[in-house]
Protein backbone atom coordinates (compact mmCIF):
# COMPACT_ATOMS: atom_id res chain seq x y z
CA UNK A 1 0.00 0.00 0.00
CA UNK A 2 2.62 2.62 1.00
CA UNK A 3 4.23 2.01 -2.29
CA UNK A 4 1.69 2.96 -4.38
CA UNK A 5 1.34 6.81 -2.17
CA UNK A 6 5.10 7.95 -2.86
CA UNK A 7 8.31 8.50 -5.28
CA UNK A 8 9.82 5.49 -6.64
CA UNK A 9 14.03 5.79 -7.51
CA UNK A 10 16.06 3.03 -8.66
CA UNK A 11 20.26 3.14 -8.18
CA UNK A 12 21.49 2.59 -11.47
CA UNK A 13 24.11 -0.11 -12.38
CA UNK A 14 27.46 0.68 -10.39
CA UNK A 15 25.47 3.06 -7.81
CA UNK A 16 26.14 3.02 -3.90
CA UNK A 17 23.46 5.70 -3.45
CA UNK A 18 21.88 7.83 -4.51
CA UNK A 19 21.61 11.58 -4.44
CA UNK A 20 18.04 13.69 -4.63
CA UNK A 21 18.60 17.46 -4.81
CA UNK A 22 15.98 20.30 -4.34
CA UNK A 23 16.16 23.96 -5.11
CA UNK A 24 14.88 26.50 -3.02
CA UNK A 25 12.85 29.61 -4.31
CA UNK A 26 13.33 33.12 -5.84
CA UNK A 27 11.06 36.23 -5.61
CA UNK A 28 9.98 37.72 -8.85
CA UNK A 29 9.74 41.48 -8.79
CA UNK A 30 8.23 44.63 -9.93
CA UNK A 31 9.87 45.80 -13.11
CA UNK A 32 10.40 49.40 -14.61
CA UNK A 33 10.03 49.74 -18.22
CA UNK A 34 13.67 50.42 -19.79
CA UNK A 35 15.43 49.87 -16.11
CA UNK A 36 17.84 46.65 -16.61
CA UNK A 37 16.53 44.00 -14.09
CA UNK A 38 20.09 43.94 -12.43
CA UNK A 39 18.77 42.28 -9.36
CA UNK A 40 19.76 38.44 -9.36
CA UNK A 41 19.29 36.10 -6.84
CA UNK A 42 21.22 33.11 -6.14
CA UNK A 43 19.10 29.73 -6.59
CA UNK A 44 20.09 27.52 -3.47
CA UNK A 45 20.63 23.83 -3.75
CA UNK A 46 20.68 21.14 -0.79
CA UNK A 47 20.07 17.86 -1.53
CA UNK A 48 20.20 14.25 0.65
CA UNK A 49 22.25 11.14 -0.70
CA UNK A 50 20.62 7.45 0.57
CA UNK A 51 21.60 4.35 0.63
CA UNK A 52 19.90 0.84 0.82
CA UNK A 53 19.94 -2.24 2.49
CA UNK A 54 18.75 -5.70 1.76
CA UNK A 55 16.18 -7.58 3.84
CA UNK A 56 14.89 -10.43 3.08
CA UNK A 57 13.83 -14.30 4.92
CA UNK A 58 13.59 -17.92 3.52
CA UNK A 59 11.81 -21.02 4.63
CA UNK A 60 12.69 -24.74 4.52
CA UNK A 61 10.48 -27.15 2.45
CA UNK A 62 11.38 -30.85 3.03
CA UNK A 63 10.35 -33.91 1.50
CA UNK A 64 8.60 -35.25 3.90
CA UNK A 65 6.28 -32.29 4.08
CA UNK A 66 6.12 -31.50 0.47
CA UNK A 67 4.81 -35.20 0.17
CA UNK A 68 2.45 -34.88 3.57
CA UNK A 69 0.55 -31.47 1.74
CA UNK A 70 -2.21 -31.91 -0.48
CA UNK A 71 -1.72 -28.21 -1.65
CA UNK A 72 1.21 -27.06 -4.33
CA UNK A 73 3.67 -27.14 -1.03
CA UNK A 74 6.26 -24.33 -3.19
CA UNK A 75 3.87 -22.11 -4.09
CA UNK A 76 2.34 -21.92 -0.81
CA UNK A 77 5.66 -21.58 0.76
CA UNK A 78 6.52 -18.79 -2.37
CA UNK A 79 2.60 -16.58 -1.04
CA UNK A 80 3.76 -16.95 3.11
CA UNK A 81 7.44 -15.20 2.21
CA UNK A 82 6.27 -12.55 -1.09
CA UNK A 83 3.44 -11.96 1.95
CA UNK A 84 6.15 -11.10 4.55
CA UNK A 85 8.38 -8.98 2.16
CA UNK A 86 5.57 -7.31 1.11
CA UNK A 87 4.56 -6.38 5.11
CA UNK A 88 7.98 -5.35 5.94
CA UNK A 89 8.16 -2.79 3.35
CA UNK A 90 4.66 -1.36 4.13
CA UNK A 91 5.97 -1.34 8.06
CA UNK A 92 9.34 0.39 7.40
CA UNK A 93 7.14 3.21 5.10
CA UNK A 94 4.40 3.73 7.60
CA UNK A 95 6.73 4.29 10.62
CA UNK A 96 8.45 7.29 8.91
CA UNK A 97 4.51 9.59 9.50
CA UNK A 98 5.73 10.15 13.11
CA UNK A 99 9.04 12.06 11.61
CA UNK A 100 6.70 14.39 9.55
CA UNK A 101 7.65 18.23 10.93
CA UNK A 102 4.14 19.14 12.18
CA UNK A 103 0.72 17.16 12.78
CA UNK A 104 -2.10 16.91 14.37
CA UNK A 105 -1.27 14.48 17.90
CA UNK A 106 -4.59 13.75 19.39
CA UNK A 107 -3.84 10.68 21.04
CA UNK A 108 -6.75 8.40 22.98
CA UNK A 109 -9.22 10.77 20.95
CA UNK A 110 -10.73 9.62 17.99
CA UNK A 111 -10.43 10.82 14.91
CA UNK A 112 -13.45 13.03 13.25
CA UNK A 113 -14.32 15.34 9.75
CA UNK A 114 -13.15 18.32 11.46
CA UNK A 115 -9.50 16.98 12.05
CA UNK A 116 -9.14 15.53 8.55
CA UNK A 117 -10.56 18.84 7.09
CA UNK A 118 -7.46 20.67 9.05
CA UNK A 119 -4.76 18.33 7.95
CA UNK A 120 -5.37 19.00 4.39
CA UNK A 121 -6.00 22.70 4.99
CA UNK A 122 -2.55 22.75 6.54
CA UNK A 123 -0.62 21.00 4.12
CA UNK A 124 -2.60 23.60 0.90
CA UNK A 125 -2.46 26.71 2.59
CA UNK A 126 1.54 26.61 3.93
CA UNK A 127 3.87 29.23 2.34
CA UNK A 128 5.34 26.11 0.10
CA UNK A 129 2.18 23.82 -0.51
CA UNK A 130 2.50 20.54 -0.73
CA UNK A 131 2.32 18.88 -3.90
CA UNK A 132 -0.60 17.46 -5.56
CA UNK A 133 -1.37 14.67 -5.74
CA UNK A 134 -2.19 14.12 -2.04
CA UNK A 135 -3.22 11.22 0.02
CA UNK A 136 -4.70 10.12 3.74
CA UNK A 137 -3.26 6.64 4.85
CA UNK A 138 -3.94 5.29 8.13
CA UNK A 139 -4.88 2.00 10.52
CA UNK A 140 -8.45 0.85 9.56
CA UNK A 141 -9.37 1.37 13.31
CA UNK A 142 -8.59 4.83 13.11
CA UNK A 143 -10.73 5.67 10.61
CA UNK A 144 -13.60 4.04 11.59
CA UNK A 145 -15.18 7.04 13.50
CA UNK A 146 -15.37 8.57 9.99
CA UNK A 147 -16.99 5.20 8.42
CA UNK A 148 -19.24 5.43 11.14
CA UNK A 149 -19.89 9.22 10.43
CA UNK A 150 -20.26 9.39 6.47
CA UNK A 151 -22.29 5.91 6.71
CA UNK A 152 -24.85 6.93 9.22
CA UNK A 153 -24.84 10.95 9.18
CA UNK A 154 -26.95 12.76 11.66
CA UNK A 155 -30.08 14.50 10.27
CA UNK A 156 -28.07 17.75 10.62
CA UNK A 157 -25.34 16.58 8.50
CA UNK A 158 -26.50 14.98 5.92
CA UNK A 159 -24.77 13.95 2.26
CA UNK A 160 -25.29 13.10 -0.94
CA UNK A 161 -26.87 9.56 -1.27
CA UNK A 162 -24.21 8.32 -3.82
CA UNK A 163 -21.37 8.91 -1.54
CA UNK A 164 -22.47 7.69 1.52
CA UNK A 165 -23.72 4.44 -0.48
CA UNK A 166 -20.11 4.28 -1.78
CA UNK A 167 -18.98 4.22 2.32
CA UNK A 168 -21.09 1.95 2.96
CA UNK A 169 -20.31 -0.47 0.18
CA UNK A 170 -16.71 -0.07 0.07
CA UNK A 171 -15.25 1.02 3.47
CA UNK A 172 -12.64 3.73 1.95
CA UNK A 173 -11.01 2.13 -0.81
CA UNK A 174 -9.71 5.31 -2.30
CA UNK A 175 -12.25 5.32 -4.32
CA UNK A 176 -13.93 8.45 -2.76
CA UNK A 177 -12.14 11.43 -1.74
CA UNK A 178 -12.53 13.55 1.58
CA UNK A 179 -11.74 17.02 0.77
CA UNK A 180 -10.27 16.55 -2.54
CA UNK A 181 -8.20 13.51 -1.12
CA UNK A 182 -8.40 10.20 -1.35
CA UNK A 183 -8.63 8.06 1.84
CA UNK A 184 -6.58 4.66 2.48
CA UNK A 185 -6.64 2.15 4.68
CA UNK A 186 -3.57 0.22 5.76
CA UNK A 187 -3.96 -2.71 8.74
CA UNK A 188 0.16 -2.52 8.96
CA UNK A 189 0.16 0.36 10.56
CA UNK A 190 1.69 0.35 14.37
CA UNK A 191 -0.54 0.32 17.38
CA UNK A 192 0.99 1.32 20.22
CA UNK A 193 0.49 -0.23 24.12
CA UNK A 194 -2.22 3.06 24.38
CA UNK A 195 -3.99 2.38 21.46
CA UNK A 196 -3.17 5.10 19.09
CA UNK A 197 -1.70 5.16 15.77
CA UNK A 198 0.23 7.03 13.12
CA UNK A 199 -1.23 7.72 9.52
CA UNK A 200 -0.67 11.26 7.61
CA UNK A 201 -1.76 13.23 5.25
CA UNK A 202 0.86 13.84 2.49
CA UNK A 203 1.95 14.21 -0.64
CA UNK A 204 3.94 11.96 -3.06
CA UNK A 205 6.92 13.78 -3.06
CA UNK A 206 7.39 13.84 0.85
CA UNK A 207 8.68 10.01 0.95
CA UNK A 208 11.06 7.74 -1.64
CA UNK A 209 11.12 4.48 -1.88
CA UNK A 210 14.29 3.87 -3.30
CA UNK A 211 15.91 0.36 -5.11
CA UNK A 212 19.07 -0.71 -5.37
CA UNK A 213 17.40 -4.20 -7.11
CA UNK A 214 14.01 -5.50 -7.29
CA UNK A 215 12.48 -8.46 -5.53
CA UNK A 216 14.25 -11.98 -6.28
CA UNK A 217 13.08 -14.78 -4.98
CA UNK A 218 14.79 -18.55 -5.21
CA UNK A 219 14.60 -21.73 -4.99
CA UNK A 220 17.48 -24.22 -3.94
CA UNK A 221 17.68 -28.17 -3.22
CA UNK A 222 19.72 -28.71 -0.08
CA UNK A 223 20.84 -32.45 0.05
CA UNK A 224 21.75 -32.53 4.00
CA UNK A 225 18.48 -30.95 4.62
CA UNK A 226 16.29 -33.11 1.95
CA UNK A 227 14.29 -30.26 1.10
CA UNK A 228 14.39 -27.20 -1.08
CA UNK A 229 15.20 -23.65 0.50
CA UNK A 230 12.68 -21.25 -0.51
CA UNK A 231 13.55 -17.63 -0.33
CA UNK A 232 13.11 -13.83 -1.18
CA UNK A 233 15.33 -11.04 -0.88
CA UNK A 234 14.42 -7.12 -1.79
CA UNK A 235 17.73 -4.26 -1.26
CA UNK A 236 15.89 -1.05 -0.89
CA UNK A 237 14.81 2.19 1.42
CA UNK A 238 11.84 3.67 2.68
CA UNK A 239 13.23 7.48 3.50
CA UNK A 240 11.64 10.82 3.83
CA UNK A 241 12.36 13.54 0.96
CA UNK A 242 10.55 16.72 2.28
CA UNK A 243 8.90 16.80 6.09
CA UNK A 244 6.95 20.05 5.24
CA UNK A 245 4.65 17.98 2.64
CA UNK A 246 2.85 16.38 4.79
CA UNK A 247 0.90 16.14 8.48
CA UNK A 248 0.69 13.53 10.43
CA UNK A 249 -2.40 12.19 11.96
CA UNK A 250 -1.99 10.54 15.86
CA UNK A 251 -5.12 9.20 16.74
CA UNK A 252 -7.08 6.54 18.84
CA UNK A 253 -7.09 2.92 16.74
CA UNK A 254 -8.64 1.37 19.44
CA UNK A 255 -10.42 -1.92 18.18
CA UNK A 256 -14.33 -1.20 17.25
CA UNK A 257 -17.62 -3.33 18.87
CA UNK A 258 -19.80 -1.51 16.87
Amino acid sequence: MFTNTVTKMKMGQGEKSIYIPKFGTVTSEDLIDGVDMANSQTLTITGTTHTTDESGCKVIVTKRLRNHLKANAFRAAGKVIGNAMQKKIDQDGLSLYSGLDSGLSHANTSIALGYLAAGVTQCMGQAEPCPMPMVAVGHTYMWHPLVDALATPASSATMPEGFQWNVLRQHFMGIDKLYGVPVLRDANATIDSDDDTYGAIYSKAAFIYVTGYEIENWVVYDDSLRGWEIGIVHDYAMVEEDGTYGRYLLFDATAPTS
